[in-house]
């Protein structure tokens, strides 16, 4: 493997540098109980705040977690950064981020973290380095079957429910990553190799936003806009409860407590009509409830 930079040259790396330093200080605030909300992959994606499938790549879980992805940003960013520059750099991070993130939040729950796009160099790297003699070196075998070792590793633990990782983030990032790396060394094929890319880029931001209810294989869509709904409703912000719980209803329309917080955001905003209809699907879908059964009977 190629020489690794030593820390005297992190003036020459602002993009990986900077990248890190915001990881750490968004990590630390994290840690200490600082509202970062707005960082975190959530349904206000849906609703268009596609930021957070940047920001999410900078909180991380705990210490080991941190660690490992600003090491291996190191090593295998400072090697791109040095050969395409600080512009191309930052363009590529934020790539990786955005498609590996929306591809995970789309297919997922969605997570935190810098391995998304360590993952994506480390696809491009394993396509360059035998084709770009600027490359040459900069990842070995050893580099190769630790990033795979890791990635089976990471799918065993979640499938056992030993510990959840963001799988689709790792694998798309790797897939992504190597696809710019043919775009980059096989001209011929780079009008295909581009717009492949984008297809898959369009696919993610579509299954993250309008999409994520058909194509989520989580079971768990829908369950944070019940929540939200509930909680609004529960400040009697009614008009923000009825958003979140429409979502939550189309999204779960099996889940009769959606509906019965949904008839009663309408029936405190005056709109009857609307609250009786979500009353009466609550009512169909647990006709034993007796809290349900009255909502029903109660006209007015």
């Amino acid at each position: 493997m190629a020489t690794i930079p030593k820390w005297t040259e992190i003036p020459k790396y602002p993009v990986v540098v900077g990248f890190g330093a915001l990881a750490v200080v968004v990590t630390i605030a994290w840690w200490a109980k600082v509202d970062i909300t707005p960082f975190f992959e959530n349904a206000e994606i849906r609703r268009g705040q596609l930021w957070r499938l940047v920001t999410s790549i900078l909180p991380h879980l705990d210490i080991l977690h941190l660690t490992f992805n600003l090491y291996w940003l190191w090593v295998l960013g400072t090697p791109v950064e040095r050969t395409y520059g600080h512009g191309k750099t930052l363009l590529l991070f934020l790539f990786l981020a955005v498609g590996s993130n929306s591809l995970d939040f789309a297919f997922d729950r969605g997570g935190v973290g810098l391995s998304g796009v360590g993952y994506g160099l480390f696809g491009l790297l394993c396509v360059v380095s035998d084709r770009d003699e600027r490359f040459r070196g900069a990842i070995d075998r050893r580099t190769v079957n630790l990033f795979i070792g890791w990635f089976v590793i990471c799918i065993i633990t979640t499938i056992t429910h030993t510990f959840a990782v963001a799988n689709v983030a790792h694998g798309a990032g790797a897939v992504l990553g190597a696809l710019v790396g043919f775009a980059i060394t096989q001209p011929s094929r780079r009008l295909l190799i581009g717009g492949t890319i984008a297809v898959i880029d369009i696919f993610g931001l579509w299954g993250a936003t309008l999409g994520r209810p058909t194509i989520n294989l989580s079971g768990k869509v829908g369950f944070e806009e019940g929540k939200w709904g509930y909680d609004a409703l529960l400040a009697d912000k009614n008009e923000e409860a009825a958003r979140w719980l429409r979502d939550a209803a189309r999204l779960q329309p099996k889940e009769s407590s959606y509906w019965f917080d949904l008839g009663i955001a309408y029936h405190r905003m005056g709109n009857m009509p609307a609250a009786m209809a979500a009353y009466q699907r609550a009512h169909e879908l647990d006709p034993n409830n007796q809290t349900y059964s009255q909502a029903v009977e109660n006209k007015h």
